[in-house]
């Protein structure tokens, strides 16, 4: 089987077939899995539901049991693909497309005039070995886009003739054409072609014939007349002309550089383009806005090389010769007497025409009123405009060009970086180090392209990890950019351009929202600008109309990094960055604690909403530390423990370790709480030593302020005791931290559910009566500690009732997941699958694994995957993987796996340890085993998810 980071090529110009990175084929052996793996290609990047799987599967007859066999194949089908580029995601599936080259992916590009180099388009036309999707023939879906590839496909020939007709290449091209011609006898493009290639042979009066033959044909036919452009070249050919290439117009200008990452974008705005009739592309200065106006110009050409299509630059126009600008490219000449913009809607009249229209941002009025007249007028007429906000004319349609994504090895924002990284040093193939520095410069730089391109010309002289280390003097850094776009001259021109036209006051917002780490809503914009809501609202509003500010969902805004960096700037040379800041954090302290107080009101999102606030938390922590606003900083960290539990954000948690360094003496009121939270930090990270050193510095701190934290130091030290198989002294622990937690409801109720642990693994009877009175207490309510609750309760039950316990996970699940408590989700997942994996369902155990071993990875709460593991050991000895369920037995045996096994787990593990033996032999075990020892958490995670 392919290894999980590799991407994969599937053919589907013909029978499907797919090729691993070494170009090894992997192509299914059945006929079902090829008939899945087709409809998910088909369907790259979308969810392919389970009962749209069956249908495509099983047209005519069904299973007996249509979601086993699904699942059967669906496991065949991963098994010998890499890892996880099939997901599951819901009820269905779906492949990953960022790890799938589809070679139907460069025939779109090929046939819409995304290349003309003849080698390129040569190979991607004897890919074909169609029809496309033979696997799918009875499915509508898959013949519908066969039908549209066969098309593409003749439109690839045709752009392959016209690139030989470019270079001269005539041989056996008139043969080529003619037959082209004659497959579609009433298509004028090869007839147009066919004519040149004549002419270019010296059969001038067979070019002649062919639009003699042509016109009758569509005019009997279709009663219509060649176009324009293909008349106008008889023409030349009756006066004698035979060395041009037909072409229907002016050529747009050629980009220097390809496209990268935008061509989903390119093809939306194309089609927007053909079914409406203004498309205004918006977003910040170096975006990529000009590049995609381009694309779309030059697709719409070859969709119909009879339309023309006219590029106007509008850069250097002021706003009383915007229209002139735009006449001059169409090259109309103004009439005494007639407005410019009334002889240009007369001149273009019943035209087919197609208008780009680049940076109209500083000429918005003249343009868009221009614009409504120019529609208004001429039926046929469409424009395609950029701008940093849009033109507000009726019909308008709007489309936001975000910047490259820049997650992933191969995302476009670093394939962009490296193939302009080529281009200033021949031949550069980045190592490990230099792509781990890619990655951090694609980042930092949002996506940008204009920054990214800079970034990659400054390898002529700088090392891919200095240009990294300079990104916090990205203005300094980026500061040679091209010569003839003064507004890309550099980094900084194309924010200020966009800066300068700002009104004054909307600069000072702007400004001031810079302080703004990450997303914040108009409550905190206020608050950190100092206006009333209206006022800040209304600003919010124009700086995202001019995309200086992007709007996020939920009603949240946010800033590019560069735009907040230019932000800064401005706040430091206005002399108002510390007042800004200090508004900043205090704002921030106050959110928290309101935030952390409703995490026990049903229905209230808390959790996701700190998940956002956590970037702007981390800025407003790093300034009062700073600064030395010690308390502020404590509550700070205070009221983040329960987030920090219930999100599994040990890193959060342990800003509690920053604020104990800065307050070595112990002097902040909330000393002896942010002690409590360093404990429980450590608890998370799974270091047993940590977590018992800490528990006892957080019960001294509390003993020496006798303030209310008790109950929270006494939990954790519960939960160290827990970790060291003392289950006695666990069960005080809790109890203490109940008796404590008097004026605390919900520190009350976590220590009390925490108690059904350890009486639970102990076989307490009193653990079944607790989990009774504790359901009935928390009653219907849906909380995260709600979900505590039930997950816990559930565990009590295990070696009572195994399908109550059973129910009780699932409860937990569901609230877990409705209130996005990822800790519970991730305990009660596991226990639910523990069932599975001994008694239950291997194959939905197994599911359920491969989902939670990143999901505890990503938390970095190696206890609970330790846990995990043992489980998985057992499964895998259910599911006949004798030898891999033994190097598991053997890392979780190692003391690199945390705490101590103990009671009914430790006599499981030694019960598998002797079944393997007896499966695998002597030999073959101790190997198995002494290899598990050798790993660490990550690789034993990573064997388990290899073995599942």
């Amino acid at each position: 089987m392919a290894t999980g980071g590799d991407r994969v090529r599937v053919e589907v110009l013909g029978p499907i077939r797919v090729l691993d990175g070494d170009r090894r084929d992997i192509t299914p052996d059945g006929l079902l899995q090829r008939r899945l793996l087709a409809l998910l290609v088909l369907r790259r990047g979308r969810v392919v539901p389970a009962h749209s799987a069956v249908d495509a599967l099983w047209p005519s007859r069904l299973p007996a049991d249509p979601a086993a066999a699904l699942q059967n194949h669906m496991f065949r089908l991963r098994r010998g693909l890499p890892h996880g580029l099939i997901e599951s995601v819901g009820e269905g599936y779906r492949l990953d497309p960022a790890r799938v080259e589809v070679d139907a992916d460069r025939l779109v590009a090929v046939s819409t005039g995304g290349t003309t180099d003849a080698a390129e388009i040569e190979a991607v036309l004897a890919r074909w070995q169609g029809p496309a999707y033979p696997e799918l023939d009875d499915v509508d879906e898959a013949r519908v886009e066969a039908t549209r590839l066969e098309e593409l496909r003749f439109r690839a020939r045709e752009v392959r003739a016209e690139a030989r007709l470019a270079r001269g290449d005539t041989d056996g091209l008139v043969a080529e054409l003619a037959a082209l011609a004659d497959a579609q006898p009433s298509r004028e493009r090869p007839r147009g072609l066919l004519m040149t290639a004549l002419a270019a042979t010296g059969r001038r009066a067979e070019a002649l014939r062919v639009y003699d033959d042509f016109r009758r044909l569509i005019g009997d036919e279709l009663g219509i007349e060649p176009s324009p452009a293909l008349a106008a070249h008889h023409t030349e050919l009756l006066a004698g002309a035979t060395d041009r290439v037909w072409a229907p117009v002016g050529r747009l200008p050629v980009p220097a550089t390809s496209l990268v990452g935008r061509d989903a974008l390119a093809a939306e705005v194309t089609g927007l383009t053909e079914s409406g009739r203004l498309v205004t592309l918006v977003g910040p200065g170096g975006v990529g806005k000009t590049r995609l106006l381009l694309e779309t110009g030059h697709r719409l050409r070859a969709a119909r090389p009879d339309r023309p299509v006219v590029l106007c630059e509008l850069a250097t126009a002021e706003p009383d010769s915007a229209v002139d600008v735009v006449a001059a490219a169409l090259r109309i000449d103004a009439r005494p007497g007639t407005a410019l913009a009334e002889r240009v809607a007369d001149v273009l009249g019943e035209t087919e025409i197609v208008l780009l229209l680049d940076n109209c941002e500083h000429v918005l009025e003249p343009i868009a009123a221009f614009v409504e007249r120019l529609l208004g007028t001429c039926a046929h007429v469409r424009v395609v405009a950029t701008s940093r906000e849009r033109l507000r004319v009726v019909g308008e349609h709007v489309r936001r060009v975000p910047p490259l994504s820049y997650d992933g090895e191969d995302a476009p924002a670093v394939r962009l970086f490296e193939e302009r990284a080529r281009a200033v040093v021949p031949g550069f193939e980045p190592d490990g180090r230099e792509r781990a520095c890619i990655a951090e410069i694609v980042r930092r730089l949002d996506g940008l392209p204009l920054a990214i391109e800079l970034a990659a010309a400054c390898l002529h002289t700088h090392e891919v990890a200095e240009v990294a280390a300079g990104l916090d003097h990205r203005f300094e850094l980026l500061a040679s950019g091209y010569r003839t776009t003064p507004r890309h001259a550099s980094l900084a021109a194309a924010v200020s351009w966009s800066f300068g036209l700002l009104p004054e006051d909307l600069r000072r917002t702007f400004a001031d929202l810079s302080v703004f780490a990450g997303s914040f809503d108009a409550a905190d914009a206020a608050a950190v600008c100092g206006t009333d809501p209206g006022t800040t609202v209304a600003a919010l509003t124009h700086l995202v109309e001019r995309s200086l500010v992007m709007r996020m969902p939920g009603r949240r805004y946010m800033l590019l990094e560069t735009l907040r960096a230019f932000g800064a700037e401005q706040l430091v040379r206005a002399g108002r960055a510390d007042t800004v800041a200090e508004r900043h954090a205090r704002h921030l302290v106050d959110w928290v604690d309101r935030a952390d107080s409703r995490l026990l009101q049903p229905g209230e999102p808390v959790l996701s909403q700190i998940d956002a606030a956590v970037p702007e938390l981390r800025s407003a922590l790093g300034w009062m530390l700073d600064h030395d606003e010690i308390a502020p900083a404590g509550r700070l960290v205070n009221a983040l423990l329960d987030y920090g539990i219930f999100r599994l954000r040990p890193d959060v948690l342990n800003w509690a370790r920053m604020v104990i360094a800065a307050d070595a003496e112990g002097r902040s009121p909330f000393a002896a709480r942010v002690q409590v939270v360093a404990a429980y930090a450590a608890w998370m990270s799974g270091d047993v030593t940590e977590t018992g050193r800490l528990s006892v510095a957080a019960l001294r701190a509390v003993e020496r302020v006798k303030t209310e934290p008790a109950a929270e130091a006494l939990t954790v030290r519960g939960s160290y005791e827990l970790f060291e198989g003392h289950l006695d002294a666990a069960a005080a622990w809790y109890r203490r931290a109940a008796a404590a937690a008097v004026h605390d409801p919900a520190q009350r109720l976590m220590a009390r559910a925490s108690e059904l642990l350890p009486l639970g693994y102990a076989g307490a009877p009193a653990a079944v009566g607790l989990a009774a009175a504790l359901l009935t207490e928390i009653g219907d309510a849906r909380t995260p500690h709600a979900a505590y609750v039930w997950h816990c309760a559930g565990e009590a039950d295990l070696a009572v009732d195994v399908e109550r316990a059973r129910a009780r996970f699932a409860r937990a699940l569901e609230i877990a997941e409705q209130t996005n408590a990822s800790f519970v989700t991730g305990l009660a997942g596991a226990s639910k699958a523990s069932i599975d994996a001994r008694i239950g369902d291997p194959v939905a155990a197994a599911a359920e694994y491969r989902r939670l071993i990143p999901h505890w990875r990503r938390a970095g709460m190696w206890s609970t995957q330790w846990t995990m593991l043992r489980s998985i050991a057992g499964l895998l000895e259910r599911l006949g993987r004798y030898r891999d369920a033994a190097v598991l037995e053997g890392a979780v045996r190692t003391t690199a796996a945390g705490h101590r096994i103990f009671g009914a787990d430790e006599v499981a593990l030694d019960d598998l340890g002797v079944r393997l033996r007896t499966e695998l032999g002597d030999d073959e075990y101790e190997a198995a085993r002494r290899r598990g020892a050798l790993l660490d958490g990550e690789a034993a995670a990573e064997h388990a998810l290899r073995a599942l």
